[in-house]
């Protein structure tokens, strides 16, 4: 029986990239499993009335919110597992990591902003008079005609 002698530089290769690939699967299970060493980021409560809300409308109903990033073991500490129902997660708090709240900007992306929404058109004959009027609602709950 002849044995055969591996050389490490015809396989040199499978021989790093191998446990190359196993570190870095490690180490990303050890900072996100373990350390939860990341940033979160979800959409928060927002009240038109005091701030400029991102805005998403499906039909008459709307939903206003803000965006905001949070440091994961933050969050945890905070709010548990469940962020749903906890009002901690709404707010930077001055000992939080990283945290941003980002409200809605005229102009900046795509974005739609609460920050003017038209409602639908009243026909005249609604209101009595013979014009056409429409009602605009603006961020700080006023409504003009």
């Amino acid at each position: 029986m002849i044995i055969k002698k591996t050389n490490f530089f015809n396989n040199i290769l499978v021989y790093t990239l191998v446990p190359a690939v196993i570190a870095v699967v490690l180490l990303s299970y050890y900072r996100f499993i373990v350390r939860h060493d990341y940033l979160v980021g979800y959409e928060g409560v927002c009240l038109p009335a005091i701030n400029s809300c991102f805005v998403n409308c499906e039909g008459n109903d709307c939903i206003y919110y803000s965006k905001i990033i949070k440091y994961a073991p933050d969050l945890y500490k905070e709010c548990g597992g469940d962020i749903r129902n906890c009002e901690a997660a709404n707010i930077c708090f001055p000992n939080n990591q990283q945290c941003s709240i980002a409200y809605c900007q005229e102009g900046i992306g795509d974005s739609i902003c609460s920050t003017s929404i038209t409602i639908p058109t009243i026909k005249g004959s609604d209101l009595g008079t013979g014009e056409d009027e429409s009602i605009l609602i603006n961020s700080q709950g006023n409504t003009d005609i």
